[in-house]
């Protein structure tokens, strides 16, 4: 009699041996919700483990648009590990509140289908109150516009914004200016024509400046293009 209760108990423990034995698939959060001003990027990353006693095998990884990337170190995971999934959502053209998934597949007999879900606040322009920018996102639009001509030729007119450094200063007091010059964003070199940008881009180059970018065929171009468009003091 007392056969029938033992041959339950190692049914129950061979069932749950079984079921330990599986693949399972986990995620801290599988939630995100930002509020961020329409235009700019969210970058955020969930972290994706494996806390069953099989290896987890992700097979695919797939947004709910184009607009969202998503890629992983490795979809392959030993029980107990876990891998990173960041994530970057252009945010242009949002408006309102915004849902965006990414659906994770893998062999986890639950859950073949893992879906993280980003929820989205782009508010819009309020009223007359204008658009703010934070400063860490501010500096992905910064850059230094440089026109390398002449004094006399940047009085004449020149592009708003930009600073008068001639090509003769880079080519004859270099240790002066490099000190001066950020090396973490654009700089933009224009002159008349591109000669005189060419040759101050290359010096700049040639110093360390990575980021140097030369605008080709200078003011006479973009007359041409554009006429008095963005000039101050035009011709």
């Amino acid at each position: 009699m007392k056969r029938l209760p033992i041959l339950l108990l190692f049914i129950v423990a061979t069932i749950a041996g079984t079921v330990l034995a599986d693949p399972v698939i986990q995620v801290d959060d599988a939630v995100y919700n930002v509020t961020i001003q329409a235009g700019f990027l969210i970058e955020h990353t969930f972290m994706l483990s494996n806390a069953g006693d099989e290896l987890l095998i992700i097979s695919d990884v797939v947004p709910s648009c184009g607009c969202t990337t998503a890629t992983l170190e490795t979809y392959e995971l030993e029980p107990g590990r876990s891998v990173e999934l960041p994530i970057t959502i252009d945010t242009t053209g949002f408006s309102g509140l915004v849902l965006r998934v990414i659906d994770v597949f893998s062999n986890d007999p639950v859950t073949p289908i893992l879906t993280l879900t980003i929820n989205i606040d782009a508010p819009g322009p309020v009223g007359l109150t204008p658009a703010q920018v934070a400063q860490r996102d501010f500096l992905s639009f910064f850059y230094v516009l440089i026109d390398v001509r002449t004094p006399g030729e940047f009085e004449s007119g020149h592009l708003f914004g930009s600073i008068n450094i001639p090509v003769t200063e880079f080519q004859q007091s270099l240790d002066a200016w490099t000190p001066l010059l950020p090396k973490d964003v654009p700089l933009i070199l224009y002159c008349k024509g591109g000669f005189r940008s060419a040759v101050a881009a290359q010096i700049l180059f040639d110093a360390g400046f990575a980021n140097v970018i030369d605008l080709l065929g200078g003011m006479d171009e973009w007359v041409v293009t554009y006429g008095d468009g963005y000039l101050f003091d035009p011709f």
